[in-house]
């Protein structure tokens, strides 16, 4: 039987993201089964109450403030807090869609990937 669900999932947010780490909030619930996670990229921490509706256990989210994790931790909510810049991961996902658009479209537009770094904080 495995020991901690939530901080396993936790530790594969952090390796599929590639970051040196992630901040969690979590107290008391950490060992329960994990069937359902919302998602937000940026700082979508003012929609957990909605994820919290629709049955997520776990939100993951950029930028959770203080106040907003003590909340979370009062209405049961885990969270992940990867950083403001997890959209980043949709960069290449976007290009494929707007070359697909170009292509049914016959568009004369060339669409470029950003390579730029968006992470401006790294940890000890």
């Amino acid at each position: 039987m495995r020991s901690n669900f939530f901080l396993e999932f936790a530790l594969k947010v952090k390796e599929k993201f590639n970051l040196d780490s992630v901040r969690l909030v979590a107290y008391g619930n950490q060992d329960k089964l994990i069937n359902r996670v919302a998602i937000c990229g940026g700082s979508g921490q003012s929609f957990y109450r909605e994820a919290m509706a629709k049955g997520a256990q776990v939100y993951i989210t950029g930028d959770i403030y203080y106040h907003t994790a003590q909340e979370m931790i009062t209405n049961g909510m885990l969270a992940i807090d990867p950083g403001h810049h997890i959209e980043v991961l949709m960069v290449d996902k976007l290009l494929e869609k707007f070359n697909a658009w170009k292509n049914d479209n016959h568009w004369s537009v060339d669409f470029i990937a950003s390579e730029a770094e968006t992470n401006p904080f790294y940890h000890l």
